[in-house]
C-alpha cells in the first residue's frame, strides 16, 4: 500500500461509500481523477484570496461525484486557510420563499461554518473569539490590561474593519452587533454575548426585540440574508482567514421541486443577484459553488436555463469545449477506466486491512470487473462512481465472508451470480433479454 490510513478512518470511508454517501474524513485516500476540475477550483481560490469573488456550478448526474467534489473543495479550502459555509438545499431551505426558506438557508450556513481547526461545523464563535484573542495579545504587548482600556484599544484598532463593514449594505447594524459581542466577551456578560450571537445567526424575528436587547433597528431576513454573507466574507478576511467559501448542494430544490412558477422565478432572481455580485466583485473574498443535476440547469421549463438572464450568463461559449474550465459551469464526466482501476486498488487495500489479510483479487481480476461494468447497458452514459463502488464493495464483503474461495469470474458470471443493481445487465444477457422482450420500451 503506497499510503497509510488508520482503521478507524478506513471503516468510516467504506461504511459511507457502501451507503452511497460521501465520507467526511479520508477523502484524499479515495480521490482519483478530476485533476482539471480541481485545478480550476484551486485557481479560483487564489483569486478569492486576492480579493475577488467566484461563482461555479458543478453539473453531473446522480452519483457522478458532485457531493464528493464539494467535499474535496471544502477540504482544500480549509487547508488554504478559508472559512467554509455549507448547506444542502431542501423543501424548507431555498434561496427565498414565502415561509422564510431563504433565512433557513442562512441559518444552516452559519451553523455549519467550518475552519481548519473546527472542520465539523459550529466554528462561528471560534472565528469571532480568534479575532478578539489576537487583539488582546497585541494590546498586552503594549501593556494594556484593564477591561475598559482593552475595549477602547480593540475598538480603536478595529477601525479599518469598521470602515470596510459600514461601506456595505447593513454594515452599520452588523458592526454594532459585533461591538456588542466584543463588550459581552470582555466584560464577562454572557447574556449580551449570546444575544449578539442569536442576531448574527438570524434567530431574531422582530426589529422590536432587536432594538430592545441590542439597540439595532434591523434583523436578518429572507430578502437580505445574502448581503450579510458578504459582510461575513469581509469579517473572516480581517480576522485572518483567506476568505469565505459557500457551498450549496441539491440545486434541484429550487428548480424542479418548486411547482409555483412565481416562487421559482424569485429564486432564480436571487441566484442572478448572487452571480452578478460575484462577477461584479461586490462580494469580495467570497467563492460560491452550487451543485446540481443536468435537468436542474438545462430544463427549459423549470431549470435555471428557463430564466433567460441566467442562461445567457451561464452558457458556455460555442467556441469553448467542456474541457476548458473558465466558464461558470463545470461538467463532471465519467471517470476513465484507469482511474477506476486505481480506485479499486485503494478500496480493496482498505477492506483487506480491516480484515487483517492481503488483497482479495489479482490485477487481472480487477480488470475483469472494470470491463464488466463498462459492458453494461448504456454504461458509457449511465455508469457512475456510486454504482461502481457499491458493486465492488458488495463483492468484497462476500469474498471476505461466505464466498472466500470464489474468484472474480464466479461473482460476475458463474453459477453463484451476485445480485447487483437493477441496471446491471451484463453484455452477455443483452441479446437474450431482447429476444424475450423483457426490456422492451425500457429506458434509464
Amino acid at each position: 500500500m503506497e499510503y497509510r490510513i488508520n482503521k478507524r478512518i478506513a471503516k468510516t470511508v467504506l461504511h459511507a461509500l457502501a451507503g452511497g454517501t460521501v465520507p467526511d474524513n479520508g477523502l484524499p485516500y479515495i480521490a482519483v481523477g478530476r485533476k482539471d476540475e480541481v485545478a480550476a477550483i484551486t485557481r479560483d481560490m487564489t483569486q478569492v484570496a486576492e480579493g475577488y469573488s467566484t461563482f461555479r456550478l458543478l453539473e453531473g448526474a446522480y452519483g457522478t461525484g458532485k457531493s464528493f467534489m464539494a467535499k474535496l473543495v471544502k477540504n482544500e479550502a480549509l487547508l488554504r486557510g478559508f472559512a467554509v459555509m455549507e448547506c444542502e438545499l431542501a423543501p424548507e431551505r431555498k434561496l427565498c420563499g414565502t415561509k422564510r426558506e431563504g433565512l433557513e438557508t442562512y441559518r444552516c450556513l452559519l451553523a455549519r461554518m467550518s475552519t481548519r481547526t473546527c472542520p465539523g461545523g459550529g466554528a462561528l464563535e471560534e472565528v469571532l473569539d480568534t479575532y478578539l484573542y489576537d487583539c488582546r495579545q497585541r494590546a498586552g504587548e503594549k501593556g494594556i490590561s484593564g477591561t475598559e482600556e482593552l475595549l477602547q484599544e480593540i475598538l480603536s484598532s478595529g477601525q479599518p474593519l469598521r470602515k470596510k463593514l459600514e461601506a456595505l449594505p447593513h454594515g452599520f447594524d452588523f458592526y454594532e452587533v459585533f461591538r456588542q459581542y466584543i463588550e459581552g466577551y470582555l466584560k464577562g456578560e454572557p447574556e449580551r454575548k449570546n444575544c449578539a450571537l442569536r442576531w448574527m445567526r438570524g434567530e431574531y424575528r422582530s426589529r422590536t426585540e432587536a432594538k430592545k436587547t441590542l439597540r439595532v433597528n434591523a434583523v436578518i431576513g429572507d430578502g437580505d440574508w445574502f448581503s450579510y454573507l458578504k459582510l461575513w466574507a469581509v469579517l473572516v478576511r480581517e480576522v485572518g482567514y483567506a476568505g469565505l467559501y459557500v457551498l450549496l448542494d441539491e440545486l434541484t430544490q429550487i428548480t424542479r421541486n418548486i411547482v409555483n412558477s412565481i416562487t421559482r422565478e424569485h429564486n432564480f432572481e436571487r441566484l442572478l443577484s448572487m452571480y452578478n455580485d460575484c462577477y461584479g466583485n461586490e462580494a469580495r473574498y467570497m467563492g460560491i459553488i452550487l451543485c446540481g443535476i443536468p435537468s436542474s440547469i438545462h430544463d427549459r421549463r423549470r431549470g435555471i436555463f428557463s430564466y433567460e438572464a441566467l442562461k445567457s450568463r451561464l452558457s458556455n461559449s460555442a467556441l469553448q469545449g467542456d474541457e476548458i474550465y473558465h466558464a461558470p459551469i463545470i461538467r463532471l464526466s465519467m471517470l476513465t477506466a484507469e482511474e477506476f482501476m486505481t480506485l479499486l486498488e485503494r478500496l480493496e487495500d482498505m477492506h483487506a486491512m480491516l480484515n487483517d489479510r492481503g488483497r482479495y483479487f489479482t490485477e487481472e481480476e480487477r480488470i475483469l470487473f472494470v470491463n464488466y461494468e463498462y459492458r453494461r447497458i448504456t454504461a458509457a452514459d449511465h455508469l457512475t462512481p456510486r454504482e461502481f463502488i457499491r458493486d465492488f464493495l458488495t463483492i468484497l464483503d462476500l469474498k471476505s465472508t461466505v464466498r472466500a474461495e470464489d474468484g472474480m469470474q464466479d461473482f460476475l458470471g458463474g453459477e453463484k451470480k451476485v445480485e447487483m443493481t437493477g441496471s446491471m445487465i451484463g453484455a452477455q444477457d443483452v441479446e437474450a433479454a431482447e429476444r424475450l422482450g423483457k426490456y422492451e420500451g425500457f429506458t434509464l
